[in-house]
């Protein structure tokens, strides 16, 4: 049951994507990495990026191209996950840095409790890590 749950909410969740993105600029920044991360778009005012990642093994992984120097917030929809326990960025030279580890975020990293998941916001200081491309990977607590 709580399969089909999480499939009907990717369904939706790219349908909705779909629907309200009005310019293919976007898709061209981001990709999803593992099989099982879908992502979905969701519109957003210009210089923003707004996606939606969902997966059913508890870690959503997606790769972020250079975002424009305009880009000044990344908001990612996280349906289905149940405590984000950590949100990790790997650059192009992989080094690593933990954004959020469970508790507290680095400036500019907020997420909140929204719906059936969590809304996670990078902007401020945080874009200074993830304007240069790279993953961003997303774990949830699934224990």
């Amino acid at each position: 049951m709580r399969t089909l749950i999480l499939y009907f909410v990717l369904w939706l969740t790219a349908l909705v994507g779909l629907l309200g993105c009005s310019s293919s600029t976007p898709r061209n920044l981001a990709q999803s990495v593992v099989a099982d991360t879908h992502l979905g778009w969701r519109s957003a005012p210009e210089n923003q990026l707004a996606l939606s990642l969902a997966t059913a093994s508890g870690i959503a992984q997606v790769e972020l191209q250079p975002l424009p120097e305009s880009f000044t917030l990344v908001t990612l929809e996280l349906p289905g996950m149940r405590k984000v326990e950590g949100v990790q960025w790997r650059d192009g030279n992989g080094q690593s840095t933990l954004l959020y580890d469970g508790e507290i975020g680095l400036d500019g990293v907020s997420l909140q409790s929204h719906g059936h998941g969590f809304r996670l916001q990078l902007q401020l200081s945080s874009m200074d890590y993830i304007r240069a491309g790279g993953v961003l990977t997303v774990i949830d607590y699934w224990r």
